[in-house]
């Protein structure tokens, strides 16, 4: 499994999430995009990148590490933005991956929310670009989403104003891999409503769709992982036996 985090959030909070999924027999490599946690990179007026240049650097440079380690099927983890970041991927380079697990990663498009939770996608990254073009990148460690590109902020706002993170039209190929998407109980950032509509964008995805009660929100599966391990562990169990696999 290869985990692709949350806009803001390091590696080393999926600490967890990794130590508990080896128990149940995976191998996990969790990823820091640039100027995040690890990262040497810090993120200033100067740096510039979006969507396609994570999806096309680092996130294709580690697929392509794991796939030389060994054989066996390659699932990317993404949780809000790292699940964003797979239609990216998918659209310049389909086929990488052979399993998608979207945790708590929907669409911001703000029709995909409901009633005055539309609000949030509609005002927030509006306000965001603004602050970004201010400042010649935005920092938003106040609000959890760390030091980030002004492009890459720009483009989530275009996909909470449009639906897509690009101003081309994207098409995604029609290809047919196993898909388990889970939501979460009070999740204001990836309602169910929005993780449905992420979902939609993999038409041809064999699909398991779960929500869960406990834990409740955004990250709180983070720090308590068991229930998304043990609905993961169960779908891999019946998505890649041989039987399935012929």
């Amino acid at each position: 499994m290869l985990v692709l985090p949350a806009m803001g959030v390091a590696a080393r909070h999926y600490q967890r999430f990794a130590e508990a999924a080896r128990t149940r027999g995976f191998s996990v490599l969790t990823l820091d995009y640039r100027g995040q946690g690890e990262s040497p990179l810090t993120i200033s007026r100067g740096v510039r990148f979006g969507y396609t240049d994570l999806a096309a650097g680092e996130i294709t440079e580690a697929i392509t590490w794991v796939r030389e380690q060994g054989s066996g099927p390659l699932l990317l983890v993404g949780h809000s933005l790292g699940g964003q970041l797979v239609t990216a991927l998918e659209s310049i380079s389909p086929g990488t991956f052979d399993g998608l697990v979207l945790v708590a990663a929907g669409t911001p498009h703000w029709r995909a929310f409901t009633g005055r939770a539309r609000l949030a996608p509609l005002l927030l990254p509006t306000a965001f670009v603004g602050m970004a073009a201010a400042q010649g990148c935005f920092d938003g460690r106040r609000f959890g989403f760390g030091r980030q590109s002004a492009q890459l902020i720009g483009e989530w706002a275009r996909m909470a104003r449009t639906g897509s993170w690009s101003p081309d039209p994207i098409e995604l190929p029609h290809r047919e891999f196993p898909l388990i998407a889970l939501s979460f109980r009070g999740d204001r950032l990836a309602p169910a409503s929005a993780v449905d509509a992420l979902v939609a964008r993999f038409p041809s995805a064999t699909t398991t769709r779960t929500h869960l009660d406990e834990p409740a929100g955004h990250a709180g599966w983070l720090k308590q992982p068991d229930s998304a391990i043990e609905a993961l562990s169960a779908w891999a169990a019946e998505a890649f036996t041989p039987e399935r696999k012929r």
